[in-house]
């Protein structure tokens, strides 16, 4: 999942120095690039916020920033980390009852999709296009555009209507597809590394077939809704399937159309399968870091 800075909204009256923090906190070197006559830097000097995130190396990436930002604006940033699986639930909790202990936190596409309609999200256009607020040498556009189209919709109707509208979030991390895989085993058997989903099923096959203790495919998983939200949509989606449409009017599945059909047999019903354990006693082979995002491929070719 590509991981991204976003403000809360409705939590206090300081959407502009929350605005700031995610403007300059991802800008790298901020310190050098900026002019004293861009912006006044220091506007909300001895002010404070909370950013939230779960723990996590984009977090640390985040986190490194902290001491260079504080310098540089005199806003004061407590770090408030946890664990996976709590970070997500208390997220929740914090947004639906109206905490204001928060102001900045870690999100992801699908988490600011369920947010933004519930107004817990402040949009950022007004502040990035603020030239008191976003220094001139900050680009916006300089981030992938597929990763800022996911960032960017509307919300009409408590629904979410993508690729224009307003800005939810800023990214700062994203993820795609590794393939790893024990070369002695396949060798042994006569297996070649597979490039596509067909001939990941098939390589599986024939690896059980020859030796039945062996657990041919081990995927990324862990019990919480982080290991299935997107992966599986994110891969049938390079091949043409929606997982929503709107069809007269109304929300439908999109699940059920021709594209779907084009979607190899079995290929999102991989599970992990006792990936911990397997792996200590050396018997799984290819192990899987799904894309969390969007898959782009040649063709078929992963």
């Amino acid at each position: 999942m590509p991981r991204t800075l976003a403000v809360l909204r409705g939590h206090s009256a300081n959407f502009v120095k929350k605005a700031l923090i995610c403007s300059t906190l991802l800008a790298g070197t901020v310190i050098s690039q900026a002019k004293a006559d861009d912006i006044n830097w220091r506007q909300f000097e001895g002010t404070s916020i909370v950013w939230a995130y779960d723990i996590h190396p984009y977090a640390d990436a985040v986190a490194a920033q902290l001491p260079e930002f504080e310098k540089l604006t005199g806003i004061k940033v407590t770090p408030e980390l946890y664990p996976d699986d709590a970070y997500w639930n208390k997220l929740t909790i914090q947004l639906s009852t109206k905490s204001p202990s928060w102001d900045v936190v870690g999100t992801g596409i699908q988490p600011a999709w369920d947010l933004a309609p519930g107004q817990l999200l402040e949009p950022l256009d007004r502040y990035l296009n603020d030239p008191k607020l976003t220094a001139a040498g900050y680009d916006y556009k300089d981030f992938f555009p597929a990763l800022r189209d996911a960032l960017t919709w509307k919300v009409k109707e408590g629904q979410i209507e993508p690729g224009s509208g307003q800005v939810w979030a800023i990214p700062h991390g994203f993820e795609n597809i590794q393939l790893f895989y024990r070369k002695d085993i396949l060798e042994k058997h006569g297996v070649t590394v597979p490039t596509t989903p067909p001939q990941m099923s098939l390589a599986c096959e024939k690896l059980k077939a020859a030796d039945p203790a062996i657990t041919p495919l081990g995927v990324r998983g862990v019990r919480f809704w982080s290991s299935i939200h997107t992966a599986a949509i994110s891969i049938a989606r390079s091949y043409g399937v929606h997982d929503f449409i709107v069809k007269d009017g109304k929300l439908d599945t999109g699940l059920d159309s021709p594209e779907f059909d084009r979607v190899p047999q079995g290929l999102c019903g991989h599970d992990q399968e006792m990936r911990s354990s397997v792996l200590r006693q050396r018997q799984l082979v290819p192990g899987r870091r799904w894309h969390q995002f969007r898959t782009h491929r040649d063709g078929d070719r992963l």
